[in-house]
């Protein structure tokens, strides 16, 4: 049997729990995706600030 015509009949065990989770609806804070990044940022860009004006 070729690779192409074998199919899978039930997913891996690793990857189904993921798949389930990221379909459950949650009623947690929403966070936009840039949210993270910015606040990444800026609080390196404080760290840097507060360093110069220490030294």
């Amino acid at each position: 049997m070729s690779k192409r015509k074998r199919r899978r009949e039930f997913m891996p065990m690793s990857t189904a729990g993921i798949l389930t989770f990221s379909q459950e609806s949650s009623e947690g804070l929403i966070v936009p995706k840039w949210f993270p990044v910015a606040l990444a940022a800026s609080l390196a860009v404080a760290v840097l600030v507060l360093h110069l004006v220490m030294a």
